[in-house]
């Protein structure tokens, strides 16, 4: 996916009709040409790379189609119409703007015509239509390969819920997370190949998980689990709350207590806690799961922590912090 963070991606719109009926075309120009895979499928038409936009386009139709979504054109509106399931949006030659859920997205790059056919970003693929895409050299892969990086997530579970037998864990936090569905269906394993059960998931556990390609559009995204490979897990009967840090202090021989207020994330946690800080405590971002260290703990900062529930009676009781998950400011 790192290939086409430097393009622009828009989605290809189908071609406007004039009045009397007859397909407008827009005045060729020099463009370069990449071939398009859908499903592991080569499609008759080229993407080109736009360069007045700097963005990979690609036809609407074609592409659309061969991922099982509908094409109709709206004549009153001069708009191209796609639809599947619950995702419907369009694309109108010369507009960044794109329905998506309920919201009106821009881009960064427009529809055009070329040739008498509809070109659009080759972001609407990605982000209105949900598929995964990659560019490589002259090659534009749409689905299939493209999927493998796009949907993965790895981090720190920092939820689990059960209900009724229904488990779903929260890997990485609120802003940079994901909620994870585990079903019959989804394979659990540690790095070695060992099987495991949707109980055997628990707090502060590392993961990475591979997980279906429609997610909903909410903050964070819901989705269902495929495969999740637990690389490493935190002691058994580990607590946690998540909430915001009150005040970070030192204490005479240099060790770091941090006290945080907030919510239990386990049965016998606390809303409100104070924890050491030692050299053995793991500290990480949501954000890339990136290695932190105390000097990055700050007051007013939003984490997860997971310790010992071996606590102290005093209020709030005290303990050591096995984990700190930070989210990051915004």
């Amino acid at each position: 996916m790192n290939k086409i963070q430097t393009l622009t991606m828009t989605f290809l719109t189908v071609a406007v009709l004039t009045a009397n009926g007859a397909g407008a075309a827009a005045a060729p120009e020099p463009v370069r040409s990449l071939s398009v895979q859908v499903n592991g499928k080569a499609i008759q038409q080229q993407a080109i790379f736009d360069n007045q936009q700097q963005t990979v386009l690609v036809p609407l139709r074609q592409v659309a189609e061969s991922l099982g979504f509908a094409v109709t054109w709206n004549e009153s509106r001069n708009v191209a119409e796609i639809q599947k399931g619950t995702i419907w949006s369009y694309a109108k030659a010369g507009e960044d703007g794109y329905p998506d859920a309920n919201v009106m997205k821009k881009l960064g790059a427009k529809p055009r015509l070329l040739n008498g056919s509809t070109y659009v970003p080759l972001a609407f693929v990605r982000d209105i239509m949900k598929t995964p895409v990659a560019v490589s050299g002259d090659d534009v892969t749409v689905g299939g390969a493209a999927a493998d990086d796009h949907l993965k997530k790895a981090g720190t579970i920092t939820g689990v819920r059960s209900d009724n037998g229904n488990v779903s864990i929260h890997v990485n936090g609120f802003l940079r997370g994901v909620v994870l569905y585990v079903s019959a269906d989804t394979e659990i394993v540690t790095e070695d190949g060992r099987a495991l059960k949707p109980e055997d998931l628990k707090l502060g556990m590392e993961v990475e998980a591979t997980h279906a390609e429609v997610m909903t559009m909410s903050l964070p995204p819901h989705t269902a689990a495929k495969r999740i490979v637990v690389k490493n897990s935190l002691p058994d009967r580990v607590l946690g709350t998540a909430g915001e840090l009150q005040s970070v202090t030192a204490d005479s021989d240099g060790t770091l207590r941090v006290e945080l207020k907030g919510e239990r994330l386990s049965e016998h946690a606390f809303d409100n806690v104070v924890l050491r800080v030692t050299d053995q405590t793991e500290i990480v971002s949501t954000d890339g799961n990136t290695l932190l260290s105390p000097k990055d703990l700050k007051q007013g900062a939003r984490v997860y922590a997971f310790y010992s529930p071996m606590l102290t009676k005093s209020l709030p009781p005290i303990g050591a912090a096995e984990k700190i998950v930070v989210e990051p400011s915004e």
